[in-house]
This record gives structure tokens, sequence and C-alpha cells, in this order.
């Protein structure tokens, strides 16, 4: 988040990571703290039902929409892209995707918690009702869900197919070989590119499963599965930054020294520095051979 915020203004890409990282800090509290802590005390959703619904209304997977459509026009569409996003209408976008999730709060059934399952599920009886009962479910069945659900699992795919075909006609009317194409390109946008194709990809995954288990009986497996990806959904993406955005590598890489070597950290015409080992040492060397001549 440091290193996203320092670079806020430069470019809007990194405006849609800092919103998707507040995002990501409030749900990993509550797949993280919150659910293990029903897990441990047996909490459903009769256990508190004012907390559960207001913790279930959270929504936040938008914006990565948002990112992978910025990124794919960034990189085949450039103009189309200016358009869209340039200067403050990419405050329009964040602001659509948040009306969208407080609409979604406010009108919609939230996702409630149970512990006999170790999943979050719309019906607040799942696992009490017996086999007659299960036709009750359409009383808490959400349209809005699969519909939202299917368009987040489908709608990656497709803008990132619109990019492949893109890229395959510029390959052919360019009558250039592929490889020599793709040494041309931005290798900084290719990686930024693989960093948000990898989060859609689980993003794409999670929501296919939960669509699915929501009105299927499947096995306890397909929950944890479905739990373990969501979890790393939103945890995983640090990970993916620090290895192929250079960047926020050399970022976090400085804030590690200024907080724990700060004896390393020098300043050059206003830029901060980090000074190498040789450089330390070849000065020590030099500040103890004084100290012996004289």
């Amino acid at each position: 988040m440091y290193s996203i915020w320092k670079h806020f203004h430069e470019n809007s890409c990194y405006k849609l990571l800092f919103y998707i990282g507040i995002a990501d800090l409030g749900i990993l509290w509550i797949l993280v703290f919150f659910s293990g802590w029903l897990c441990l005390s047996g909490g459903v959703f009769c256990s508190s039902p004012t907390l559960m619904y207001l913790v279930g209304v959270r929504d936040g997977d938008r914006y990565s929409r948002v990112l992978a459509l910025n990124r794919c026009l960034e990189f085949g569409f450039k103009k189309l892209c200016r358009l869209l996003f340039s200067g403050h209408r990419i405050y329009a976008w964040l602001f659509a995707c948040s009306l969208y999730a407080l609409g979604r709060a406010v009108f919609v059934k939230p996702v409630l918690y149970s512990s006999l399952f170790f999943g979050w599920f719309y019906d607040p009886f799942v696992g009490y009702r017996t086999a007659d009962q299960l036709q009750q479910r359409e009383e808490y069945r959400n349209w809005l869900y699969p519909v939202n659900n299917y368009l987040v699992a489908f709608l990656s795919p497709f803008i990132y197919s619109v990019f492949a075909l893109k890229l395959f006609y510029d390959v052919r009317t360019s009558r250039r070989e592929f490889g020599v194409l793709i040494s041309e390109l931005d290798s900084a946008q290719i990686r930024v590119f693989i960093q948000v194709l990898l989060i859609s990809s689980m993003n794409t995954l999670t929501c296919s499963l939960y669509v699915y288990f929501q009105s299927h009986e499947v096995g306890q497996w397909m929950i944890t599965l479905a739990e373990f990806i969501w979890l790393h959904l939103h945890g995983f993406p640090p990970v993916i930054y620090l290895t192929l955005n250079k960047t926020i590598r050399a970022d976090c890489r400085l804030l590690y020294m200024k907080v724990f070597k700060r004896n390393r950290i020098g300043h050059i015409g206003g830029v901060t520095v980090v000074r190498s080992n040789l450089i330390q040492s070849n000065g020590r060397e030099a500040v103890a051979a004084l100290q012996t001549n004289f």
C-alpha cells in the first residue's frame, strides 16, 4: 500500500490498485479473523444475526474487473484507454463500483457464515434442513448473486480473449514473427498484464465455485477449496506484485532499509539512495587506515 500510494498520481492503474488494496484488507479481516472466530465458537447466523448481517454485505470484486479492462486497453487500445481512464475519469469508474457495492449492501440479501461447513452461504439454515425441506432454499435464493458471479467469471476471460485477438491481429498485419513482436513490446506493460491476469483468474475460479455450491449439494472439499482460493484471491496479490512489479519491489526494499538499516540510507540531490555494502566496507577500511596512521 505504501508503494502504490507513492505512485498514486502517476497512472490510473495505481489508483485502481490502491482501492483494490483497501477492499482486500477489509475482506481479509473477515475471511481470516471473523471466520476463524466463528469456527472456534461454532457460530451460525442465529448466534449473532446483526453482526453477521453487517459483515455479510461487504463487496469488493468490482474493482478487479475495471483493473482488468484498464490494463488490456492500455496494452492494446491506448487511445480508447486514455479516453476512458485518463485524468479524473478513473474516479467515475471507482464511484460506479462503490455505488454498485452500496446498492448490493442495501437491497440484496447478505452472504452468511456457517461453521457447520466452514463457508459462506445465502441460506441461513444451511445444514439444518432435511431433504424434504431443501426446496425452501428458494426463499433465500438471490437472483442477483448468480448473475453477478457468472458475469465476473466470464467477463475476465472475455476481456483477455479480446486482448489476445487484438495481439494476434497485430502480428498478422505486421507480418512479423510472434516472438519478435513480443520482444518489442514494453516489458513493464507485460508484467502488469500478467499480474492482472493471475488475480482475475483466481477471481473467476472463486466465483464459479461459489455459484455452484450455493445451489447444489457438494462435498466439503469443494467448499473448503472455494474458501482457500477466496482467501488467496485477497491475500496473494502482494506476492504477485513483489514478484513481477519492479517499482513496488524497489519501494519495499527502500522502506525496509529505512526502518531496519538506516545507516545504509543516504540522500544525493534530494533523491534517497541505498549505499552498497562494498562502499560501506571501503569507507570503514579507509577510516581504520587513517586511525592507524595517526
